[in-house]
């Protein structure tokens, strides 16, 4: 089966309004302008303002080897817009499939045309995003837009690897609060 039946198939079957949330809290950046003229340096701070998960697909870096796999995410691409590569306002915090896949993909001619008719991307950091793409019960990220069909297509959100992260992370949140469920008991008893 190739690549674009699949993701043929996997877009139809996006019928479920049983949707949720990819993340509870849209990511802020905690500064403007040019912070550092350092990857290194501005990841530092990208890590903190995305609470080490990917901005595009929310996967955590303590999953797939922690901060030193992810990547600094130009959203305007630093490649076609090299004036934008140490601005904070274009960087992302990215999970390396995201940031790959995204490659230096733009709709526009310009940094702030982002989007054209139904291609292109929105940056995370926007309330909009979460607008055009969200999980199903399974955790699968869907595309509930034409532009967030696109979005998933480019970032090749379809990967199994974000159902499954997104999986285990909900285990370990479960395993936490039957942890200090069974710590709370324990207390009260004695």
């Amino acid at each position: 089966m190739s690549t674009q039946v699949y993701i043929d198939e996997k877009l139809e079957k996006i019928t479920s309004k049983d949707f949720i949330e990819i993340r509870d809290v849209v990511p802020k950046r905690s500064y403007k302008g040019e912070k550092y003229k350092s990857n290194s340096k501005n990841k530092k701070l990208l890590i903190k303002d995305f609470q080490n998960r990917c901005a595009y697909c929310n996967d955590s870096d303590s999953y797939t080897g922690g901060y030193r796999n992810y990547h600094v995410e130009h959203f305007a691409p630093k490649e076609k817009f090299p004036d934008l590569e140490f601005v904070y306002d274009n960087l992302l915090y990215s999970c390396p499939y995201c940031n790959i896949s995204k490659s230096n993909k733009w709709a526009g001619e310009t940094a702030e045309e982002n989007i054209k008719g139904n291609e292109g991307f929105i940056d995370p950091c926007e309330e909009e995003y979460y607008k055009h793409l969200k999980r199903n019960s399974d955790g699968e990220i869907v595309g509930v837009t034409e532009l967030g069909k696109y979005m998933y297509k480019e970032l090749k959100l379809y990967l199994l690897r974000h159902k499954i992260l997104f999986n285990i992370d909900k285990a370990y949140t479960k395993a936490n609060e039957i942890d200090k469920k069974i710590k709370q008991l324990r207390l009260n008893k004695k």
